[in-house]
């Protein structure tokens, strides 16, 4: 390490010229970064749910729904329902449409004295009352129309268009446009309501975007301000933002050079370093000013060498532990959460470097801040951190058994943590995109839906009642609206075939039966009205279920009921795939779920032996993680209460915390344990602390704190939580290591430190 300072003071100039020209080339390839909007990426792409899913697709077309609500006083008016069939036709004729279902295209199989025949539900507009009752009539008869097309008031009719398989990113961006265009076009006295998945990937998007246009530039301004105020000097908040915009720029030109996509979660990276990667120079800086009032000695390179050969420990210390905290993702299973683990650690990497190469290069040329050689001095904060350390070390006892309960009481709320990630609750509930979901969930049944796969003879009766036994078990489920399958047809068909008699609205008896009705209906109606419910052969079908609470939680029970049902009553190897935006949500938050159980005992384990081998104490290693152990306990209890969802974002909440609040409670036991090595006692080394190592860690804390606090004006409700509960779980593990740890070294007093054998070995 001396080598390594002599060569930095002795060549400055051609350090800070090659921290530029290397951050010059890595911030070449940033314009070539692009966005993921697709939840589809948050997955492995060879893991089941999404190989089982393009399987899906490539057999039965699109799976994805876009639902169009309009509401009238009466939808039958002659006047609403031109505007239906108007748009309606609009919507077909968009390239990226496969079909589109509404009521004035509505098929109906009626009864004929040779069968049936296939038409459509009307030819021309009801005028007369009658007319209008016998379609009602007819509706209300016929469950794919019911409660799915029109709604059960009457009021309210749908338009569904079910897309191609979308090939392209653009194509959620032109869908999006299209729709709307539609909407704008024909809006009016009727209520326009539009959902589904694109729109939501869109909007997705488009808040991505508008994210890192606000949040980069606003946390740059904070830092900056917050900087010249801690430091009351240009150079104190000139090199923390250097090393902080050098660590971004190498960060994001690795992503772009790796071609990795930001995702959802990924703009958070810029924002994360903006928070961290001035920790190190912060600290550097803090004591450079510190170590200038020693009047030993005049020379700079003394004073950055002594600044250095202090704090080389615990700047170490405090970057490998936040490291290990962020490289703790790699256990996640979902990729962006593993890449955002992976490029913070690299940013941090690169600013841990920076401040021990371009900060004391940057120091050895630059002149002194004016504050310092004025002889200004900080001796009201001394006064106050005086007072700080002994207020916690004389009631001692009292105060922790205060923090201990307190921490119990509030542990409670963990119990009460939802898991949710479906994107639609990534809006506010006042937004657009919010609003029109609710509408159709409530009315037509969601536009998320199960997509389940049946193998076998799908001409024979015995295999579909299989899948009748399947359909009724998931209709009895309070979150289903629909199951649509090849059997709803064939039924109707049964029906219109023995004169509309309701006793034969039933599964044929044979299979000849069922080859007949088929073969009928594809010379008097559309074949392709067929295709997503069975293949040309025969022996593929999809039972689509429409659902319309689609909360993570729920689909995850519904997704898990329906695969132990096939399991245990029909055998997996008819019906081998269950899939569906609705399964893809609760799946998910399983894995949300588990990512944080991982990340948090590997975290906790990694950074407890980290700080055991520096301190060459177990006890050293465990007293480290008190204060955070603490803090993620009360903000995890909190999220309970206050009814704050575990997400794709805040399920990184404990790596960051364990990795970022481990840093002050390091920074505080190594500067406490080197004054009691000079004799002095424990209360004493409390106070010689907080007055020098504890301004830094102070300066350190507020800058995460306003750092991540620039979140909380994200669009997105999962961001905009995480940034509040990061600052608050900062906020604990600061006032943990400058409250707590005091009073638990003053009254234990831990061998690792106080041992004289120990601090002989240590000299």
């Amino acid at each position: 390490m001396k080598s390594w300072i002599d060569f930095v003071l002795k060549y400055p100039k051609t350090i800070i010229a090659f921290c530029i020209l290397i951050t010059v080339l890595m911030g070449w390839n940033i314009p070539k970064l692009e966005i993921e909007p697709d939840l589809k990426a948050m997955f492995p792409k060879d893991f089941d749910i999404i190989v089982s899913m393009n399987e899906m697709e490539d057999i039965f077309g699109g799976s994805e729904l876009i639902v169009m609500s309009i509401s009238s006083d009466d939808i039958f008016n002659k006047s609403t329902l031109k505007k239906i069939d108007d748009i309606t036709e609009e919507i077909e004729e968009i390239e990226m449409v496969e079909k589109v279902l509404s009521l004035t295209n509505a098929v109906d199989i009626k009864a004929t004295e040779d069968g049936f025949e296939v038409g459509e539900l009307f030819e021309d507009y009801p005028e007369t009352t009658e007319e209008v009752t016998a379609i009602k009539q007819r509706i209300i008869d016929n469950e794919m129309l019911y409660g799915n097309i029109v709604s059960k008031d009457f009021k309210k009719s749908a338009i569904i268009s079910i897309l191609e398989v979308t090939t392209g990113d653009s194509d959620d961006d032109e869908i999006s446009f299209l729709f709307n265009k539609v909407i704008k076009k024909y809006e009016g006295s009727e209520q326009i309501h539009i959902a589904g998945m694109p729109l939501t990937r869109y909007e997705v998007t488009n808040t991505m975007q508008s994210d890192i246009k606000t949040l980069f530039p606003f946390g740059i301004v904070l830092m900056i301000f917050l900087l010249v105020f801690c430091f009351r000097s240009w150079i104190g908040a000139f090199l923390p933002f250097i090393v902080v915009i050098m660590s971004i720029i190498n960060m994001i030109g690795l992503m772009a050079l790796l071609r990795i996509k930001f995702t959802f979660i990924g703009i958070m990276t810029p924002v994360m370093l903006i928070a961290i990667a001035n920790d190190y120079s912060i600290h550097i800086v803090a004591h450079y000013f510190e170590e200038y009032k020693n009047r030993d000695y005049r020379s700079k390179d003394l004073i950055i060498k002594s600044t250095l050969q202090h704090l080389q420990t615990p700047v170490f210390l405090a970057g490998i532990t936040t490291i290990i905290g962020f490289l703790s993702l790699q256990s996640h299973i979902l990729p962006p959460v593993r890449q955002l683990g992976l490029f913070v650690s690299f940013g941090i990497t690169i600013a841990f470097i920076l401040s021990l190469t371009f900060v004391p290069a940057a120091l050895k040329l630059l002149d002194y801040p004016v504050f310092l050689t004025t002889g200004n001095s900080t001796e009201k904060m001394n006064r106050f951190l005086r007072k700080w350390g002994n207020l916690f070390t004389r009631h001692k006892s009292s105060f922790l058994l205060i923090v201990a309960l307190t921490s119990l009481v509030i542990s409670t709320g963990i119990t009460r943590i939802n898991v949710d990630t479906n994107p639609i609750y990534f809006f506010r509930e006042s937004s657009e995109i919010r609003r029109g979901n609710e509408v159709i969930d409530k009315v037509f049944g969601g536009s998320s839906q199960l997509a389940i796969l049946a193998k076998g003879d799908i001409k024979s009766p015995d295999f579909l009642k299989k899948i009748e036994q399947l359909t009724n078990f998931l209709d009895e489920k309070n979150n289903i609206t629909q199951t649509s399958s090849i059997i709803d047809q064939l039924k109707l068909m049964n029906k219109s075939f023995h004169s509309d008699s309701t006793e034969y609205k039933v599964i044929p008896k044979t299979r000849d039966e069922v080859a007949q009705y088929l073969f009928l209906y594809s010379l008097t109606g559309d074949p392709e009205d067929l295709d997503h419910f069975v293949d040309y052969d025969y022996e593929q079908a999809q039972i689509l279920v429409r659902v319309n609470e689609t909360g993570s939680a729920a689909s995850f029970k519904l997704y898990n009921e329906a695969k132990v049902f096939v399991k245990n009553e029909l055998g997996e190897e008819n019906f081998p795939s269950i899939t569906g935006v609705t399964a893809f949500i609760g799946v998910l938050s399983d894995l949300v779920i588990k990512g944080q159980i991982r990340s948090l005992i590997l975290s906790i384990f990694f950074v407890c032996l980290v700080s055991a081998i520096i301190f060459r104490s177990i006890i050293g290693g465990l007293l480290s993680i008190v204060p955070l152990g603490g803090a993620i306990v009360i903000v995890f209890g909190l999220m309970g209460y206050l009814h704050i969802d575990l997400n794709m974002a805040t399920v990184m909440l404990s790596s960051i915390m364990i990795g970022v609040g481990i840093d002050y409670t390091i920074h505080f036991l190594y500067r406490y344990r080197l004054e009691v090595k000079k004799g002095a006692s424990a209360e004493e080394a409390v106070t010689l602390t907080l007055t020098t190592s504890g301004k830094g860690i102070i300066y350190n804390a507020l800058s995460v704190i306003v750092g991540f606090s620039v979140l909380m004006i994200s669009g997105f409700l999962p961001i905009y939580f995480f940034g509040f509960l990061i600052v608050f779980s900062i906020t604990g593990c600061l006032l943990g290591a400058l409250s707590v740890m005091p009073a638990l070294l003053v009254l234990f007093k831990p061998a690792f430190i106080f041992s004289k054998k120990r601090n002989i070995d240590d000299r």
